[in-house]
């Protein structure tokens, strides 16, 4: 079974964000797409995400950009990004700038 934590995150401009994920699972898994909301429930989707593979027991960073569109991340809002798994999974975080 796969499990992802956050380890951290860092915003980077107010569109890219930059997240240390962990797979804490005995399996490698990779990742595929992104999805991005902020409070008014707009969304970023990325379905064409190139695929990253985490090892068990070890962590990526991992950037996540948004075309600024939607909404751009700004201070003292709160985001959640999902992220889905080649096996069909989706991980689901709630970040402040």
């Amino acid at each position: 079974m796969v499990v992802l934590s956050l380890d951290s995150y860092q915003f980077n401009t107010p569109t890219n964000l930059t997240m240390n994920i962990r797979n804490n699972g005995a399996s490698p898994v990779g990742l595929i797409a992104y999805y991005v909301n902020d409070s008014s429930d707009a969304q970023y989707a990325s379905s064409t995400w190139p695929a990253r593979a985490i090892a068990p027991a070890t962590a990526i960073s991992v950037n996540i950009l948004i075309d600024g569109t939607a909404f751009t991340f700004q201070r003292g809002n709160s985001y959640t990004v999902s992220i889905v798994t080649s096996r069909n999974y989706q991980y689901s975080f709630t970040i402040t700038e």
